[in-house]
């Protein structure tokens, strides 16, 4: 066996050549961060060093493939490999390993037929040939190289970590020896070429991390935004940020059951036909069999069967078609080039909320193997290791990386986090919206009682009107055949033998019927049954209704004289004068059969009620009025009562709101201003350094020069303190602000208190501001302010406050107003003066004069202007609270005037007087 030679010619020139080289490649490294740039770099410097024909960079794939990512060729004289891949078996196994374990630089010398290997270890002495480990080429190697016309091959592993990342291959056509120097300089280089791989990949992962985290930060942007959640964006964002075609996010909708106070599970909300479902699509999507009882691709058992168990992890199924489990979907797929399915499902603490699928399409893929498309001669000679070939494969699948599974993973934290935070907020809204249909049911069941009282109480009135005994049968007749719509309304007397008469009758005139029922006043029916029973069931105070006389069992007798008297539907109340049954109040419909309703049965009692009252007490008729009226203003009290909790609920709640937004930007805004003063002396600071530099070095160098040129260096030196006093006025801005809010919500003040007059009117000015400054579409408001000496006043400071809210938004409503009637309006302004006056000639009091020059108020609105619900503007525009409420503050609560005056076409002006000191004010 002849061994392979080499030499070290020792050569000062070579040497410096391959520092130089060796050199050049790290400063390539440190220069770029472009990978690919430093390996082409690298092949280049390389081949030019060793002065070979070709030196390429050979790439490992994870099945143990390769490719040629890099290469530099000496005047083509061997063919290119750049870009083509090669078989795992092209280097097998146990070669790889010796690459990995013992670092082993493989020489090859096909003319001797000779393969040298040299472990890492010994490069730190002189290499001879007993450190050379020798042993005849096998024949199939040289057969390989041969086939590529290579004569002299050298290789160097390139190692990442404890991996074999690649080779670095110098090929030559020529035989030739290969000395130390060689071997060195090319371990130096795949030394370094690691480096810039660790450098690539720890710039790939960081990139990576960085776009992974954008697309979390703006997705979940989308999702928490309440009070609505923006899914449809989100969606498309989720499917374009996984490399999807088509997605799909199916999720709970209205999904609380109210009655077992709890949410509706997803599989119970997806049962076909729920309407608790919310479906989102984009991109492709499956085609769902016609006829078939799942409508939705969620809906179908595969994928409960899958998350029964409490283990909610993402699926990544990488080919739809080899998952036996997915045989029953496969159907709606087949239609389409979906390939690959990421379910995730969205879960928050072990809940189910919904799914989350992302579809890829299926792809076409062409591998290029060694030797299949060069027109080189060289590169068609055969190869006895492999066949060459194109490789080319239709409908292959975009497999889910454990990266792409992560991001899912972290994705669908948020959607998931966004939906159960926007259930919840649904839940409250629905309760809130219950709460208001009960509060509103219970209000018109209470105007409706209200109305039937004040019937009743009209009736009643009407009745006790007169002493004439006449007179009140007619009005009572009257009354009630009008209110309840019947056809006749009736007086019946008992006579002492029970026996009687009618005494009082109405008739109302109707098309469908004809005056011949034979009952008029002094009509005498003599009732067999109430004579033998002394009244029958009246006598204990029954209300009697029929609908239809023939369904009501009656004896024929008794039908035949119903139907003398033309009576198809009656209802029969009895009157009672004390103790003692006095007669009946009768309702007859004879125009046909009739559904007597529960209140109309009612309302007839109680009128039969009061006629006895009014039949045995008429001389106490005004004290029956009395309490009618006493009645009617408790019940008007209780509305008013009941609105002024409301709205004061409202307000309180508003002032809490107002205080803790103020509280949450004081502390940031604090933060931001205390710091603004050491901003602005570290930039001075930094601005005098930089002049400083400059006078100190006027001739800098030319990159310096470049940046300043780039930056603008001039113009920051000029603008940044400009940015910094604006950034100054701006928070000062804020911090106006939110002490108006907080002078405003007086949440601390809620007794009272001693307080600045001016500073509560100030505030609710700066609250107004939106409303009073000027805007492209109107002119601004002028505020004219002519404060008085005013010392602090004793006040509620939130009521007071609300009262100037209320105040100042209508006048500036009513100046609104009169800028849209009038085609050519005066500027608007709103005139405020305080000064020092007397309540009652004797109370030192604050007097807050508060004018417009609006279009005014007419005298008679002027007159009501403070009464409850009462309002001029548009519906949906005011409650007609405002000022009734203002009033109850000013008068009520603080002993104080509040008044109202105002001159049609010039203005309105409120005075508002209150005492300086409150001596026994309501608590």
């Amino acid at each position: 066996m002849k061994a392979m030679t080499y030499t070290r010619p020792g050569s000062l020139q070579t040497d410096i050549a391959q520092e130089t080289v060796i050199r050049r490649i790290t400063n390539r490294i440190r220069q770029s961060l472009e990978l690919q740039e430093i390996l082409t770099t690298t092949t280049v410097e390389v081949r030019s060093l060793l002065g070979t024909d070709r030196v390429m960079i050979y790439q490992f794939h994870q099945d143990g493939s390769g490719q040629v990512i890099a290469e530099s060729i000496y005047e083509q004289r061997l063919p290119s490999l750049l870009g083509l891949n090669f078989p795992a078996e092209d280097i097998p196994h146990h070669a790889r390993e010796m690459f990995i374990k013992s670092r082993v630089r493989s020489v090859v010398n096909v003319e001797t037929k000779q393969i040298g290997q040299l472990p890492l270890g010994n490069t730190e002495t002189e290499i001879t040939l007993e450190d050379i480990c020798y042993r005849p080429v096998d024949a199939c190697h040289v057969e390989y190289l041969t086939a590529m016309g290579v004569k002299s091959s050298v290789v160097v592993p390139i190692i990442h970590g404890d991996q074999l990342w690649g080779l670095l291959v110098s090929h030559h056509s020529e035989p030739r020896e290969v000395g130390e120097p060689e071997l060195e300089a090319m371990q130096l280089v795949v030394e370094q070429l690691s480096v810039a791989i660790a450098h690539s990949q720890l710039l790939t992962q960081a990139h990576a991390k960085a776009e992974r985290e954008a697309t979390i930060n703006r997705i979940a942007t989308l999702l928490h935004s309440l009070p609505t959640i923006v899914l449809q964006p989100a969606l498309e964002a989720t499917v374009a940020a996984l490399g999807g075609v088509g997605g799909r996010l199916c999720v709970r909708n209205h999904a609380f059951d109210f009655q077992h106070n709890q949410f509706k599970s997803l599989h119970d909300c997806l049962i076909p036909g729920s309407d608790n479902i919310q479906l989102y699509v984009c991109g492709q999507q499956p085609l769902i069999p016609e006829h078939t009882i799942y409508p939705l691709l969620e809906q179908y058992s595969v994928w409960q069967q899958h998350y029964q168990s409490s283990h909610h992890d993402i699926w990544a199924i990488n080919d739809i078609y080899t998952e036996n489990s997915l045989r029953t979907v496969q159907i709606a797929f087949q239609p389409t080039k979906i390939r690959s399915l990421l379910m995730i499902p969205l879960h928050y603490r072990q809940q189910l909320v919904g799914y989350l699928s992302v579809f890829r399409e299926e792809i076409d893929t062409e591998i290029l193997w060694a030797g299949q498309t060069q027109n080189d001669h060289r590169n068609i000679y055969p190869r006895l290791s492999f066949e060459t070939w194109r490789e080319f494969k239709q409908g292959q699948p975009q497999c889910w990386t454990e990266a792409d599974i992560e991001l899912a993973r972290e994705i669908s934290n948020h959607f998931a986090s966004a939906i159960q935070q926007y259930e919840l907020y649904q839940q409250v809204h629905i309760f809130n919206e219950n709460l208001e249909k009960q509060v509103n049911r219970r209000t018109l069941e209470m105007q409706k009682t209200a109305e039937q009282q004040q019937a009743v109480f009209g009736v009643i009135n009407k009745i006790r009107e007169s002493l004439n005994i006449e007179t009140i049968f007619q009005t009572t007749t009257k009354e009630v055949c009008n209110l309840i719509k019947a056809d006749r309304v009736s007086v019946y007397r008992f006579t002492p033998d029970w026996g009687g008469e009618f005494v009082g009758d109405f008739e109302a005139a109707s098309p469908h019927w004809s005056n011949s029922s034979k009952i008029t006043v002094n009509t005498t029916w003599n009732d067999t049954y109430l004579q033998e029973t002394q009244g029958g069931r009246y006598r204990h105070n029954e209300t009697f209704a029929v609908n239809d006389i023939y369904q009501a069992g009656f004896h024929s007798c008794h039908i035949d004289n119903l139907e003398y008297y033309k009576i198809r539907a009656f209802v029969l109340a009895p009157i009672f004068v004390g103790q003692k049954l006095w007669g009946l109040l009768c309702s007859y419909q004879h125009s046909g059969t009739r559904e007597w309703k529960a209140t109309e049965v009612s309302f007839i009692s109680q009128i039969a009620a009061q006629l006895g009252v009014a039949i045995q007490q008429a001389n106490l008729l005004e004290k029956t009025q009395q309490q009618s009226q006493d009645i009617s203003l408790a019940l008007d009290q209780l509305k008013a009562t009941q609105t002024q909790l409301i709205q004061t609920e409202k307000m309180s709640s508003l002032g809490q709101l107002v205080a803790g937004v103020a509280h949450e930007i004081n502390n940031p805004v604090n933060f931001i201003f205390g710091n603004l003063s050491h901003i602005n002396e570290y930039a001075e600071d930094l601005l005098d350094m930089v002049n400083l530099y400059q006078d100190e070095y006027p001739n800098p160098s030319q990159k310096v020069i470049q940046l300043a040129e780039d930056i603008d260096l001039e113009f920051i030196n000029t603008d940044l303190p400009k940015i910094l006093a604006s950034m100054k006025i701006g928070v000062d801005r804020i911090r106006q602000i939110v002490l108006s809010l907080r002078n405003f919500s007086r949440l601390d003040e809620a007794e009272m208190k001693a307080v600045n007059i001016h500073e509560g009117i100030d505030s609710t000015l700066l609250i107004l501001q939106h409303r009073i400054k000027a805007r492209p579409e109107c002119p601004g408001i002028e505020v004219i302010k002519e404060y008085g000496d005013l010392p602090l006043v004793d006040c509620y400071a939130g009521q007071l406050n609300q009262v100037f809210m209320n105040v100042f938004s209508n006048a500036i409503d009513a100046l609104e107003q009169y800028r849209q009637s009038t085609p050519e309006p005066r500027s608007a302004q709103i005139k405020i003066k305080t000064s020092l006056g007397q309540i009652n000639n004797n109370v030192p009091s604050a007097v807050i004069h508060i004018a417009d020059n609006g279009s005014g108020i007419p005298e008679h609105v002027i007159a009501r202007i403070f009464d409850p619900f009462f309002t001029t503007k548009p519906v949906g525009k005011g409650t007609g609270l405002g000022l009734s409420i203002s009033y109850q503050i000013v008068v009520d609560k603080h002993n104080g005037i509040f008044k109202c005056t105002s001159h049609p076409g010039e203005g309105t002006e409120f005075l508002i007087e209150i005492p300086i000191t409150q001596v026994g004010a309501n608590s």
